[in-house]
């Protein structure tokens, strides 16, 4: 066995894990850029969607407001016209 051979596959070795650990290293921290930039995108998706979903259930409550008064005013318009011919119909007494 030569000595010498092996502390120089051994050096090898050694460089070429360093080498490797070095890119490792640099493609981690740059995989928690991207992390933290998908989290930033995320957190604001997710603020914008919880401000139009509120802002819809405000629009749906408004129409719904505006469906509810304009069913009673139909409903009152029904119950007077129902009234009015029970009087008679076309300004005519109801024989």
């Amino acid at each position: 066995m030569d000595v010498e051979k092996t502390i120089e596959f051994i050096l090898q070795q050694s460089a070429k894990t360093d080498v490797t650990l070095g890119q490792l290293a640099e493609s981690h921290k740059r995989t928690e850029a991207q992390l933290r930039q998908t989290d930033l995108l995320l957190k604001r998706a997710i603020r914008a969607a919880i401000q139009e979903a509120r802002a819809e259930r405000r629009r749906r409550q408004q129409l719904a407001d505006e469906l509810s008064a304009a069913q009673r005013k139909t409903e009152a318009s029904l119950a007077a016209f129902i009234e009015s011919m029970r009087h008679g119909g076309n300004g005519h007494p109801k024989a």
